[in-house]
C-alpha cells in the first residue's frame, strides 16, 4: 500500500511542471482549509495516530495502512477521502467523492462543482498540457493544495494535496 501511495505521489508530482503557477494564500489561511469542517492544523495534531483521527473524522476507516516502527507511516482509505501521514507529518490527501468538501478561504467545494464557485484564480499548466488550480502559501513551498477539473465541462473532478519531499 506504501508503494502504491508513493507511486501515486511521483506521478501526481510529474503533472505538476517545476514551475507551478499557483495562488498565493497566507500560510494561517493555508492551515485553516478545511475538509468536511475539520481544519488542517487539527488533521495535522492527531499525527496520524489512529484512534486521535477517528475521534476527529467522523467517518468510517475502510482501510488502514499503519507502519509506525519504520517510517511512521499512516495511511487512512474513506469512501471517498484519502488520507496519508509520514515521519508525524501530512503528506497526502485526495477528495474523489462529493461526500467530502473542502473550504479554502471561506468557499466550499467539492467534486462535480463548476470552478467557477472559485472566483477568479490563476490556473497552473501541468507537465502533460492540463490545466489545474494549486494553492500555496508561498512561490516554491513543498507542499500545496490542487484541484483537477475537466477542461471541457470546468467540473472539479479531484482535490487534493501533496507534500514533495
Amino acid at each position: 500500500m506504501k508503494n502504491i501511495l508513493l507511486i501515486l505521489m511521483l506521478s501526481l508530482t510529474s503533472l505538476v511542471s517545476c514551475q507551478i503557477s499557483s495562488n498565493i494564500i497566507p500560510k494561517t489561511a493555508f492551515y485553516n482549509i478545511k475538509i468536511n469542517n475539520i481544519t488542517l492544523n487539527d488533521i495535522q495534531a492527531t499525527t496520524g495516530i489512529r484512534q486521535q483521527v477517528r475521534d476527529l473524522i467522523p467517518a468510517i476507516i475502510q482501510n488502514a495502512t499503519e507502519e509506525p516502527e519504520e517510517d511512521n507511516y499512516y495511511s487512512y482509505k474513506y469512501d471517498g477521502f484519502n488520507l496519508a501521514f509520514e515521519e508525524n507529518e501530512i503528506i497526502a490527501f485526495k477528495i474523489i467523492k462529493n461526500n467530502w468538501n473542502i473550504t479554502i478561504q471561506g468557499i466550499t467545494i467539492t467534486i462535480g462543482d463548476n470552478i467557477s464557485a472559485l472566483g477568479n484564480v490563476v490556473f497552473n499548466t501541468d507537465a502533460d498540457g492540463g490545466k489545474s488550480i494549486v494553492y500555496q502559501y508561498c512561490d516554491g513551498c513543498n507542499n500545496f493544495i490542487y484541484i483537477d477539473f475537466d477542461q471541457q465541462t470546468n467540473k472539479i473532478t479531484k482535490i487534493g494535496f501533496i507534500e514533495q519531499t
